[in-house]
């Protein structure tokens, strides 16, 4: 995207690779601000809801340095309260094989994202379909949250 505006590949690179910095931050920041005010999936929505605004507004921003490091801050921030779900979701003995097929469904999205923005961009001929994109995945989060709160947990047994 920002090859197109004419940006060096180099420049574009370390444009964008601060997000990648400030998110070493907001990450941990995240979490204790989800732990702080014990409110996680409040962190979780508002959080993506902002980073995907922040997604949209980049590439039709002529503020780059701004956004990515508005980006930076905010993207990290639903991480920990996104990584609390599953011990919410399952019992002990079978933690680890939930965590195993959490992380397998992950990882494979974060395969076929890039692919599927990629092509969002060639079809469209502008980088800026794959910010669309990586911006419709982020506001499914909550969505996902939502029907994630209608499925009955069960209690963890006392040991």
């Amino acid at each position: 995207m920002l090859v197109e505006r004419g940006w060096s590949i180099a420049a574009a690179g370390s444009a964008i690779s601060i997000v990648l910095w400030i998110a070493v931050l907001s990450v941990p920041f995240g979490g204790f601000l989800a732990d702080r005010t014990r409110r996680p999936q409040l962190i979780l929505v508002a959080a993506s809801l902002v980073f995907a605004a922040l997604m949209i507004a980049l590439p039709r921003s002529n503020a780059v340095i701004a956004t990515v490091v508005a980006i930076g801050l905010v993207s990290g921030l639903p991480a920990g309260p996104i990584m609390s779900l599953p011990a919410r979701a399952l019992q002990p003995q079978t933690r680890a094989i939930g965590i195993g097929l959490f992380f397998t469904m992950f990882y494979a999205c974060m395969m076929l994202g890039p692919v599927i923005g990629g092509a969002c961009a060639k079809w469209t001929g502008s980088a800026a379909a794959a910010f669309d994109f990586g911006a419709a995945m982020i506001l499914l989060c909550p969505l996902i949250l939502w029907g994630f709160n209608r499925i009955p947990h069960p209690k963890p047994k006392a040991a």
